[in-house]
């Protein structure tokens, strides 16, 4: 997450995810599911300009119509919440402006949830410690806490458990999302979860060692198949990951979708990958990065 100091306030840049595994261990008492998860951060950022208001208000714009600005948007949900955890009568006027695509799997909502703790807890000089902003950020959503420990994290719990690791080499990636939404709570709804769970050391393993063909045939994630059930349209995506020439390290689907990646050798091979994704008409096309 980058924040910058502005005239009056704070811009901070905040990004989209990549789930590189993702497991589903069990369902809890509480309805949620426990997850494992390898998730890192990309170069692809919405935008958040938070100033201080005159008022005790928290105002939300926001460029992108669909989104509504009320209480149910992430970013007012977690400007309260923080307001609450600490007793801040202040205010503050939050612009939006989205570019990471709702209901893809890239965590666009639970980012700009985190950046604005972390611009509020800025602008209203508030201190606050990790673990307590860790505490409300979980209260936020499952999501919330990873994009405060990114670039690279396991995350476990329902999400909200969330151990930082470190990437120590570029990773390049051709990111696909199409114009199709996936529901998270109707693909969770539809996850059966009498299944074997598969081990995430052998991509933590290939995350440390940073060689995208290990880590390529390490990439996982329980909820593909599910999601790809409910939106089948979606394996046209799939499929073109696979066929494509050259071929990627590996490819999956990110979260519950509907977005998916491909991870490739290098820069140069992510360039021509996606030159060649761009025609066929599979939803926008970004070449994306994670790491130094």
């Amino acid at each position: 997450m980058i924040v910058r100091l502005i005239d009056g306030g704070v811009e901070v840049l905040a990004p989209a995810k990549l789930n590189l595994f993702l497991e589903v261990l069990s369902r809890r008492p509480d309805g949620y599911h426990e997850i494992e998860s390898l998730m890192v951060s990309v170069n692809l950022h919405d935008t958040l300009i938070v100033r201080e208001e005159d008022s005790d208000a928290v105002i939300l714009e926001c460029d992108d119509p669909r989104l509504p600005t009320g209480g149910e948007n992430l970013v007012v949900k977690a400007a309260q919440r923080l307001k609450a955890a600490t007793g801040c009568r202040r205010g503050a006027s939050i612009t939006l402006k989205k570019v990471i695509p709702a209901q893809a799997g890239l965590g666009g909502g639970s980012s700009d949830a985190a950046a604005t703790l972390v611009a509020l807890d800025r602008i209203w000089g508030l201190g606050t410690s990790e673990a307590r902003m860790d505490a409300i950020a979980g209260e936020i959503g499952s999501d919330v806490p990873f994009f405060l420990h990114a670039p690279s994290a396991v995350c476990r719990g329902r999400g909200e458990r969330v151990e930082a690791v470190p990437v120590r080499h570029p990773l390049h990636f051709v990111l696909v999302a199409p114009e199709v939404g996936v529901s998270t709570a109707e693909v969770y709804r539809k996850l059966e979860t009498d299944h074997t769970p598969r081990p995430i050391g052998p991509v933590l393993e290939a995350l440390d060692e940073g060689d995208p063909g290990p880590l390529g045939r390490s990439l996982f994630n329980r909820l593909q198949h599910v999601a790809e059930d409910v939106r089948p349209e979606l394996a046209r995506v799939r499929d073109a990951l696979a066929e494509i020439v050259p071929p990627f390290e590996g490819s999956l689907m990110s979260g519950s979708g509907s977005a998916y990646f491909g991870l490739c050798r290098d820069a140069d091979a992510a360039g021509r990958a996606a030159d060649l994704l761009e025609p066929l008409g599979l939803g926008w096309v970004r070449v994306v990065t994670c790491g130094p």
